[in-house]
């Protein structure tokens, strides 16, 4: 079995609206090959899709704003960049009994706006509070953001205040992870996507049963896992519907939720996904578990790196090393618990 490897774009109609994940600049990078040779983990904008951290824009704003002056009072609005904006900054307090302007500089897409307040007993360049950050660069050069995969327009709280994450699996199931996993989930309460494989449904429909009869979502991970990028469209057809078929053999109806093996797309694979009414579903957080990432490493990566309304790529099947997955998992969703998030499926992401 190959190994899924990149992205949080999801796509509804072809657009992308949700998730994703890139490779650190961008740049395609090194990968490994899973247990049958299929290339895997390959950075952000090469051709094999990619995996990795996020990358907000990071332009940074030229313009400035001075706000009031007075005792105590709070900085001026975050600077508004030209071209080159980064986004509204988070503003930083102004300086503690500052006498002077509070000046504010663009944030970059990800950094807190920097607040400077002078005067007698002033903190000066205090940074923005709460969720520091504003959207992403929308300047004419704001970069960080590879065509294949894109991040999330924006990750923040859900309307209803709760911190949302998504934990997904791929390329099950199988007898041996899957089923060990889903008794995790069973035991904590959980529930999570599951993006499988045509071919492990059609040896092991009595855990795909399982997987919805506990209530967790189903998407569709294509036939064999192939590269859908590289492929005519005929292919590509092949590969979704005969997964289709197997889920809907089982379970009575296909799903709509689709992710491409390793996140790797194509104009045809998005106008077929698009004329199908289908979502496409990237990540905000790659393990790398199929690649050997320890327990530890993985719960402390996950720790760093998820954000509000982000999706957890793990796997289900696929290499030796998903008995780490297994190992860590009950220490992830604690860790995630212990962070303030709710974890839920993919469709229940604003």
């Amino acid at each position: 079995m190959g190994m899924s490897a990149i992205i949080p774009s999801v796509v509804k109609g072809g657009e992308t609206i949700q998730g994703g994940t890139a490779s650190g600049s961008g740049n395609g990078g090194g990968g490994a090959a899973d247990q049958d040779g299929t290339l895997t983990g390959v950075g952000g904008s090469g051709d094999q899709g990619g995996s990795g951290e996020p990358q907000n824009g990071h332009g940074t704003g030229s313009g400035s704003q001075s706000g009031s002056s007075g005792n105590g009072s709070s900085g001026g609005s975050a600077g508004n960049g030209g071209d080159n904006a980064g986004g509204n900054g988070t503003e930083g307090a102004n300086g503690q009994n500052g006498n002077g302007d509070g000046g504010k500089n663009g944030s970059t897409g990800t950094g807190a706006g920097i607040g400077a307040g002078n005067g007698n007993g002033s903190v000066n360049g205090g940074t923005g509070s709460g969720n520091s950050g504003g959207k992403p660069g929308e300047g004419a050069n704001a970069g960080g953001q590879p065509d294949k995969p894109s991040v999330p327009a924006e990750q923040g709280n859900s309307d209803n205040g709760k911190k949302l994450v998504a934990l997904t699996f791929d390329d099950g199931p199988d007898k041996k992870y899957t089923t060990a996993i889903l008794d995790i989930l069973k035991e904590k309460g959980v529930k999570a996507t599951f993006f499988v494989v045509g071919q492990q449904v059609k040896l092991y429909p009595e855990v795909l049963q399982r997987i919805a009869d506990e209530g967790h979502t189903i998407g569709n991970h294509s036939q064999n896992h192939k590269d859908l990028k590289k492929q005519e469209k005929s292919v590509i057809l092949e590969q979704i519907n005969k997964t289709d078929e197997a889920i809907k053999e089982v379970l009575g109806e296909k799903p709509i939720w689709f992710r491409a093996p390793y996140g790797s797309m194509s104009d045809t694979v998005k106008q077929i996904l698009k004329a199908q009414d289908r979502v496409h579903t990237g990540w905000t957080v790659d393990t790398r578990d199929w690649a050997g990432t320890s327990p530890a490493d993985m719960r402390q990566m996950i720790i760093q790196d998820t954000k509000p309304n982000g999706i957890i790529l793990m796997h289900s099947f696929g290499s030796k090393h998903i008995k780490n997955t297994v190992e860590a998992l009950p220490g992830i969703i604690d860790d995630l618990h212990k962070l303030g998030y709710t974890l839920v499926t993919v469709d229940e992401l604003p």
